[in-house]
């Protein structure tokens, strides 16, 4: 009878796997955690910033080895409003001043966000199973002159065996933090004479 019972509980928990529960994250706000040495002293004015994700609300999805979404997590958060505060105070403490108006700016940026994603691959046991990648387009106009560019982080890392909510959240944290730090460096590496 043990037998039986024992060879009906690993089918049952061998055939129905994992469950994952279908949750929303929330997004913590932008802090400061890059300074530049430079002394800038110019103006930016931000122009627009549009998210053109699909899905604006899935940030992370589950998935096995077939390409299955298992499930998937979801934020509350506007990442439209999120770039503009993290750029407003990023700008600020890098020297630059941030311009009420296109005319009284220096500089224009538009930033148009393309993907938000970190992907958990539950059957991945043994190397890299947490992916991420942000993919933004900033767009940096000054006078006549324009200049586009693709800012991309990535992200890839073991994490075990399960993934928890709390790791999906700093995952994505870090990628949006890395990519505030990208869009101010280019605009450095741009706009310094």
């Amino acid at each position: 009878m043990k037998k039986i019972f024992l060879v009906f509980l690993l089918l049952f928990f061998g055939l129905s796997g994992c469950s994952y529960k279908n949750t929303s994250l929330s997004i913590e706000p932008y802090k400061v955690n890059f300074l530049s040495f430079n002394s800038v002293n110019r103006s930016i004015f931000i122009d627009s910033i549009e998210d053109k994700r699909a899905h604006k609300n899935i940030v992370a999805v589950i998935t096995n080895n077939n390409g299955d979404n298992l499930g998937y997590k979801t934020t509350q958060s506007d990442f439209v409003l999120w770039y503009k505060n993290a750029l407003e105070k990023a700008l600020k403490a890098n020297g630059f001043k941030v311009a009420i108006s296109k005319k009284s700016a220096d500089l224009s940026i538009k930033l148009y966000i393309k993907k938000i994603l970190v992907t958990f691959n539950k059957d991945i046991l043994t190397k890299e199973n947490l992916t991420g990648n942000i993919s933004l387009i900033l767009v940096i106009k000054e006078g006549k002159d324009t200049i586009t560019k693709k800012i991309s982080e990535n992200i890839s890392k073991y994490n075990g065996p399960t993934v928890s909510d709390e790791t999906f959240t700093k995952e994505i944290k870090i990628l949006l933090d890395d990519s505030i730090r990208l869009i101010v460096k280019n605009l450095l590496d741009n706009t310094i004479y």
